[in-house]
């Protein structure tokens, strides 16, 4: 458990500097594009990186220390945060996701010794040790880099966390009622959902671009695609 909450740290700096320089490249007008995540602008979602920063933050400090503490105030907070975090300026917002990265990558390091076995709840009330935090924080600055429309693909990401996160979304959407269907992502096992039938064809990062995203550009099929389900 230790060394995967350092191994994920290490990959969470690395995709971290990936992200700021995106950010950094970013232009005033980038702001209100619309994002991947419906109803979501580019501020939105950096806004939402930050507060899920300081969200986590909090959970790593009750991991620390025994305390209990909430990730956030409660949910019409984190959207209030949000919505009103949104109509910043550009270098307001880009000050802020690199200050929340910070302060989590740096507290966060706690996680690789006893804390990390430490048992907190996550925003949703699920049960997830001290190091499943780095893992959770990893997730939402690689989706939401993507979702940044931006120029970073899924496949730009580490390739083994790639292939881990789609074959995750895989056995989640099997196990709630996928359709039969076999993904083939190009340098990995076939991966078959509801016993396996017409094949899905693309890259890893293709492949999990549609899952999560429900986006069809990168993927191809002798057949129609189905639309995968919400992202759990």
């Amino acid at each position: 458990m230790t060394n995967r909450a350092a191994d994920n740290l290490a990959l969470l700096q690395t995709e971290t500097d990936r992200l700021l320089a995106t950010v950094d490249a970013l232009g005033a007008d980038d702001l209100r594009r619309p994002s991947l995540c419906p109803g979501w602008t580019v501020a939105h979602v950096l806004t939402h990186l930050a507060r899920n920063a300081d969200a986590l933050l909090n959970l790593v400090r009750w991991a620390d220390d025994g305390r209990e503490r909430a990730a956030y105030p409660s949910d019409l907070v984190r959207d209030a945060q949000i919505e009103d975090g949104a109509l910043r300026g550009l270098e307001e917002i880009r000050t802020d996701v690199r200050l929340s990265a910070g302060r989590f990558a740096e507290a966060a390091q706690v996680l690789t010794g006893p804390a990390g076995e430490a048992e907190v709840r996550s925003r949703t009330g699920t049960p997830v040790t001290g190091a499943q935090l780095v893992s959770m924080r990893l997730l939402e600055v690689v989706f939401h880099h993507v979702d940044l429309r931006a120029g970073y693909r899924f496949d730009d990401a580490d390739a083994g966390w790639v292939a881990r996160t789609l074959r995750r979304g895989a056995r989640q959407w099997d196990a709630g009622g996928a359709p039969a269907l076999t993904l083939r992502p190009e340098g990995m096992d076939p991966i078959e959902l509801g016993g396996g039938g017409t094949g899905v064809t693309g890259t890893p990062g293709g492949l999990l671009l549609w899952l999560a995203r429900g986006v069809p550009d990168e993927v191809r099929s002798d057949a129609g695609l189905p639309t995968p389900p919400p992202w759990a």
